[in-house]
């Protein structure tokens, strides 16, 4: 097969040993090589550039996974390329649908300086070459717009995309589970304690979240006290092992009054992709049909979709 690169006169050479290792250098003096998302999907998004070629597109085998219409499967490529005179970054025009734009200029390929814009479809990242203090800028930009400060917990508006992400890289037979959850007694927390305490509970329900979760869950803060849940291939009955590991973990917090417990538990609802739905309004409608049972059976307690 021709390298489609090649055809629009790519003069870049094939990854050799020593590009990887003068990357590697790069990042062992403490630059962090990354794109971080501006505009059009998921902003402030990283991804970090560890590796000598990256190939961003709508494909969810490239290094940088962009889940939109206007973003071709292989959309552009960057690599890492070496010369006798410096080292430097390659940006390479996929014959992409819609095309490349480097500094509101359309590509066909550009040699990319830091602080370059590149729009992809719909899409604008900036490419940063930064030191520790600028890294630490950006992952706290990132941290602020994509997590709930109080809970630690991602927003809803981070949370949903990657839930859309996870449908669209489903393979034939996967599975995953999709999870509500809400506080039970936190009126009674906020009406006999006051608001104070009502947060401190919320707050220490989001770190609970945090410590129990796997690495690649994910939980996101859908209201004030409600919770929402992505487990990553983990069938039903997987999943509710692990939503009674929680349910008994938030019974367990230690928070009380003047030595009086407040007694706060959750209830949850569980449903399966596809099983009980297939875009992600289903799936969620799902869920929260399932929280809606567990609250009318009695609270603290989990029920799954359908009644299974």
């Amino acid at each position: 097969m021709t390298d489609p690169d090649k055809k629009r006169g790519d003069t870049t050479k094939l990854i050799l040993p020593e590009e990887l290792a003068q990357l590697r250098a790069m990042h062992s003096q403490h630059k962090r090589v990354s794109l971080i998302v501006l505009s059009g999907w998921q902003i402030g998004r990283e991804f970090v550039i560890d590796s000598p070629e990256i190939t961003i597109g709508r494909s969810v085998d490239a290094e940088v996974s962009i889940n939109l219409p206007s973003v071709s499967r292989q959309h552009a490529r960057i690599r890492f390329v070496t010369a006798e005179a410096d080292s430097y970054f390659h940006l390479v025009d996929l014959k992409s649908m819609n095309g490349t734009s480097v500094n509101n200029e359309e590509v066909r390929e550009a040699r990319l300086q830091s602080g370059d814009k590149i729009q992809i479809g719909d899409v604008v990242v900036k490419f940063l070459i930064q030191d520790p203090l600028d890294a630490k800028f950006h992952e706290e930009v990132h941290r602020r717009i994509h997590y709930n400060q109080l809970t630690g917990l991602l927003t809803l508006e981070s949370f949903k995309p990657q839930l859309a992400d996870e449908i669209a890289k489903a393979k034939p037979g996967a599975r995953f589970t999709v999870a509500m959850t809400d506080l039970d007694g936190l009126k009674k927390v906020n009406d006999t304690y006051g608001h104070p305490m009502g947060s401190l509970v919320i707050q220490t329900m989001g770190q609970t979240i945090r410590e129990l979760l796997r690495p690649r869950d994910r939980a996101g803060l859908y209201g004030g006290d409600e919770a929402i849940f992505m487990y990553p291939d983990t069938p039903l009955d997987e999943a509710v092992d692990i939503a009674e590991r929680l349910r008994t973990a938030i019974a367990a917090m230690p928070l009380s009054h003047e030595g009086q417990s407040l007694g706060v538990t959750i209830s949850q609802g569980l449903a399966e992709w596809p099983t009980h739905g297939q875009t992600m309004e289903q799936i969620i409608a799902a869920a929260d049909g399932a929280l809606y049972a567990a609250k009318g059976a009695g609270r603290n307690c989990v029920r799954v979709a359908g009644g299974e």
